[in-house]
């Protein structure tokens, strides 16, 4: 009885947090029953329909190359190991910060934690939820390369059955390594005053973790002369195979697995890969006993990151509540690591991929070389940067998920004695705060090791400012539209939020536009336009964006 009570315990469990999670119910109360908002599943279709066929392309063509590169040296399955060392990175660097945030910062764990529930069942749920909205996206890896891969290498039954195995059991092995990072870090972080500051640092730190293996596995073969480099990996059986994939073995086997799913050595390394799964789970329901709820208790003591905006004297000036406001929004918003991780892991990726090849064997081969000042016209340059300032700050997501990120909490912003054009003003001025310094502290450095001058850097700063501050306008007056308040898990208001993906692509879209109208310039000598383009555009959705500030805010914001 009690093996059965835990079965369904957990079974109901996984699938109430899967609902809350994914909102089907709202969904289908909203879309099926009462017919409203069609449109939404709409847009999401159409903006996300373009990029899922690009990711399936991409993964079909690479994995063709990477098989016939593989086949000269008689070990074609280099493939299958970059397609699996690939999702396992993705998944251990964005599982981490979907763990955190689900196991500690969701608003369910004070409802879950009175239930006669264990420990272990909670994590594990919570798991399981994270580990089902992963399976989805290592699908849109996994499979394209799967089946180019079966049917260049015309594989039979074997391949299929060990395919189907380490599609289950791959994605489990580095979220349960996230998941145990994750619990460790805030069993001691959450001891400490300064907790949201740790998690936040806690957080990148293993971003550049992620990066530095990387670039190591890349960069430390151990030689330069790459024909004894190549001698030395094809001395031994797969010696390619391993070389790629030793920075996470579990790669090695499930591509092993995969190739030689028809005989013995393929069912042992699919043996290896299935006892690493069991064995992380093993360790990770220990942890769950032991840790996790010690860890949750003490992050539950105290609140998190309202206290000053409860402090807020309602007798104090306008003036004085404007700049408080924009300081409080920024401070928030760095200091969540939900928010921080999330809306600002772009600021350092995009450098650390344009520098990291200047400091190994790679800089000829480096698809940012072209941007050497002595390649490229400087106004390109400037109407570049302006480019760049305004798809981070869609990418930030910050300013269309400023009165989503609220949730329940709206209402004190909504008590101030401030109208709705300088709530968004504030909202707006805060965003670009954040964005123009991260904007500035990956810009900088590229524009040194690159050779921009100081007059490119400063007039496309100027430009970029002014274009993403318009656009920050427009994407929190979207926000403002229809915000997203009833959320339980910190991310969902901004991972699962329907106008970041909007902002998101429309920031793309634009960035496409004025991207063809730099190169038609370009082709017809009129590079000296560029500026002029870029202050009409800014200009024009400047008076937009006030139109729309002043006419449609203040009735959008009754209806709240």
């Amino acid at each position: 009885m009690r093996v059965v009570f835990m079965k369904n315990s957990l079974w109901s469990l996984y699938l109430s947090l899967l609902n809350v999670n994914y909102g089907w119910s709202a969904g289908k109360y909203y879309y099926i029953k009462k017919r409203q908002r069609i449109w939404e599943p709409i847009i999401i279709a159409a903006s996300i329909g373009p990029t899922l066929v690009m990711a399936v392309w991409f993964m079909w063509a690479l994995t063709e190359q990477l098989f016939l590169g593989g086949l000269a040296f008689g070990q074609p399955h280099l493939a299958l190991v970059t397609g699996t060392l690939m999702v396992s990175i993705l998944s251990l660097f964005f599982g981490f910060f979907y763990v955190l945030s689900a196991f500690y910062f969701g608003n369910d764990l004070p409802l879950l934690l009175p239930l006669p529930l264990r420990s272990w069942e909670i994590l594990v749920a919570k798991l399981g939820v994270i580990l089902t909205g992963q399976y989805v996206l290592n699908a849109l890896f996994l499979l394209p390369m799967g089946i180019r891969y079966g049917l260049l290498a015309q594989t039979g039954l074997g391949y299929v059955l060990s395919a189907i195995v380490v599609f289950l059991v791959l994605p489990v092995i580095p979220l349960v390594i996230a998941s145990i990072l994750a619990v460790l870090l805030m069993r001691f972080v959450n001891l400490s005053r300064y907790k949201d500051k740790l998690t936040l640092i806690g957080g990148i730190l293993l971003l550049v973790v992620v990066l530095g293996s990387t670039y190591w596995m890349q960069e430390s073969f151990g030689t330069d002369d790459p024909t004894a480099l190549m001698e030395q990996l094809l001395s031994q059986a797969d010696g390619l195979i391993v070389a790629v994939g030793r920075v996470f073995p579990p790669s090695v086997w499930a591509a092993q697995a995969m190739a030689y799913g028809h005989n013995p050595q393929g069912w042992l390394n699919l043996l290896y890969l299935v006892l690493c799964g069991i064995l992380g789970l093993a360790i990770l329901y220990l942890l769950g006993e032991k840790v996790f709820m010690q860890g949750v208790i003490a992050g539950l003591e105290g609140s998190r990151g309202t206290g000053k905006r409860k402090r807020l004297g309602a007798n104090q000036e306008a003036g004085n509540l404007f700049v408080t406001l924009v300081s409080i929004e920024r401070k928030l918003f760095l200091r969540d690591p939900n928010f921080a991780l999330n809306g600002l892991v772009g600021y350092v990726l995009l450098p650390v991929m344009a520098l990291l090849p200047l400091f190994g064997q790679n800089l000829e081969k480096n698809p940012f070389a072209t941007l050497n000042l002595g390649e490229i016209n400087s106004l390109l340059i400037i109407g570049g940067i302006a480019l760049f300032f305004m798809i981070m700050t869609s990418f930030s997501m910050i300013p269309s998920t400023t009165f989503s990120r609220e949730g329940r909490y709206l209402w004190i912003i909504r008590s101030l004695p401030l109208s709705i054009s300088q709530i968004i003003g504030a909202r707006v001025v805060a965003a670009q705060v954040v964005n123009t310094i991260g904007c500035l502290l990956g810009l900088v450095p590229i524009a040194y090791f690159f050779g921009w001058g100081v007059l490119e850097v400063v007039f496309g700063t100027v430009f970029g400012i002014l274009l993403a501050s318009v656009v920050a306008f427009l994407l929190a007056l979207l926000d403002l539209s229809r915000p997203m308040l009833d959320w339980v898990n910190p991310v969902k208001a901004v991972k699962s939020n329907l106008n970041a993906i909007i902002g998101t692509f429309g920031s793309l879209a634009l960035g496409f536009l004025l991207g063809l109208l730099f190169f038609f310039n370009r082709q017809t000598g009129t590079l000296w336009l560029i500026p002029l383009e870029l202050g009409f555009v800014t200009a024009l959705f400047a008076g937009l964006a006030r139109l729309l500030v002043t006419r449609v805010a203040p009735r959008l914001w009754t209806k709240i």
